[in-house]
């Protein structure tokens, strides 16, 4: 591969500002990007995918960079694509309720559009201002409101990609219900950037509540808490997150439950009504908050899964499991980093199984930890961890289903290998 030549076809594609030589701040583990490129259209996108596919050279598409920590690195030499300035609205109807965006626009951004019209997207994510709607849709980041919304694939109603050749396809379209058959954009959910690059996405949305609240609820140990959120999934109440908070400051306490309510505001006084009144028999403690303060409160809690920023001994996992069995593996995680001495903070979703644990230390007390974390959850998936274990962990758990399904669509969509090549498991011998 002549370098040089490359550089020169892509400058004459997107413009000689947009290709430049990578910064320390586009290294994926430490492995640097021979180029890092910045289209600024679809064609430009499609005109840029095809020039790399025809070398071939791997492509590493990159957003607000903030879950490039997620998986594996790189497996060869790579050019980062990014889609800082893909960033705008492209279809915006607000009576329809619907919208048209492109990758590269932010979470927070396209947050800030909707509000004007009293509308939402209800898609959380840690680092808003950074993370863009392609990195979401890529890493399948979920938020504490998917208890109440959905997530993002019950919201997404229609996706446009460049594939590994640079054609562009799409799935889906503009209005809720039109998809017959076999929903082809759910594949690019959570697929890493390995079946083809996110150009612009479609989404439903959601009218802004008019009232909103929050409920946190502490104890000095977890057993009052469990028996509030079960108290809260027998009951009628349908508050739209309910978020177990351990080891982490903002709680107040060693641990707690955040409970958001949201909707007309008799249905939130309820909420806050009932939820203070089962903290009590639970033998919690409960705080209405309101305001800034609910909107702060939150904002934390969203930020806690981040990788964008971590210290050299930073490990973090996602755990999936059963909503039941959401405790015991909490309380096997507990056990483990005691044993191993480390400090744990963790953020849970209590009521659909889903966890984001963050825990600091030794190369040896972290392998210690994450074996024991496998052995109670199996489909725990590393978002970070500290170069020295990121050959030796499996990033992607001890059990993973339908692997020889995923190879082969990686293998229809993506046969020559060239996104983000070693990165997801369908790029793992």
């Amino acid at each position: 591969m002549n370098l040089a030549v490359l550089r020169a076809d892509l400058a004459a594609i997107i413009g000689e500002q947009y290709v430049s030589e990578p910064a320390a701040d586009r290294q994926i583990y430490g492995r640097t990007p021979l180029l890092v490129v910045c289209p600024g259209s679809l064609e430009e996108l499609a005109q840029t995918v095809a020039r790399l596919a025809a070398e071939p050279v791997a492509i590493v598409p990159w957003g607000g960079g903030t879950k490039q920590t997620w998986g594996y690195p790189p497996s060869r030499p790579f050019v980062v694509v990014e889609t800082s300035r893909l960033n705008r609205i492209l279809d915006y109807t607000p009576d329809d309720l619907t919208i048209s965006v492109e990758a590269g626009m932010t979470l927070g951004a396209l947050s800030a559009a909707l509000a004007a019209n009293g509308q939402m997207l209800p898609l959380d994510g840690p680092l808003p201002a950074q993370a863009t709607i392609g990195g979401l849709l890529a890493t399948a980041m979920d938020g504490p409101r998917r208890l109440g919304y959905g997530s993002a694939r019950d919201l997404l109603i229609g996706i446009r990609v460049v594939e590994a050749t640079g054609r562009v396809s799409k799935a889906g379209g503009m209005v809720v219900k039109n998809v017959s058959g076999f929903d082809m954009m759910k594949l690019y959910l959570g697929s890493f950037g390995t079946l083809a690059m996110i150009a612009s996405a479609n989404f439903k949305l959601i009218p802004q509540p008019r009232a909103a609240a929050s409920i946190l609820c502490r104890a000095q140990t977890p057993a009052p808490l469990w028996k509030l959120v079960n108290a809260i999934a027998a009951s009628q109440l349908v508050p739209v997150a309910v978020e177990y908070l351990e080891g982490l400051a903002l709680a107040g306490a060693p641990f707690a439950v955040a409970v958001r309510s949201e909707g007309l505001p008799a249905a939130v006084e309820r909420h806050v009504r009932d939820v203070s009144a089962f903290a009590q028999q639970a033998g919690a403690s409960a705080e209405p908050l309101r305001g800034a303060d609910h909107e702060q409160l939150w904002a934390a809690i969203n930020d806690v899964p981040q990788t964008a920023t971590l210290a050299a001994d930073d490990l973090v996992a996602r755990v999936t499991c059963l909503p039941a069995e959401l405790s015991n593996v909490l309380a096997a995680a507990r056990a483990a980093a005691q044993r191993a001495h480390l400090p744990m903070q963790a953020t849970a979703r209590a009521l659909n199984g889903v966890a984001y644990l963050r825990v600091r230390g030794s190369t040896e007390a972290l392998r210690e930890w994450h074996a024991a974390l496998l052995k109670a959850a199996p489909q725990t998936t590393l978002l970070a961890t500290p170069s020295a274990l990121l050959a030796e962990l499996p990033a992607f758990g001890a059990q993973i289903a339908n692997l020889d399904l995923m190879r082969r669509i990686k293998q229809e969509f993506d046969p020559n290998d060239l996104l983000n090549p070693g990165r997801f498991v369908v790029g793992q011998v």
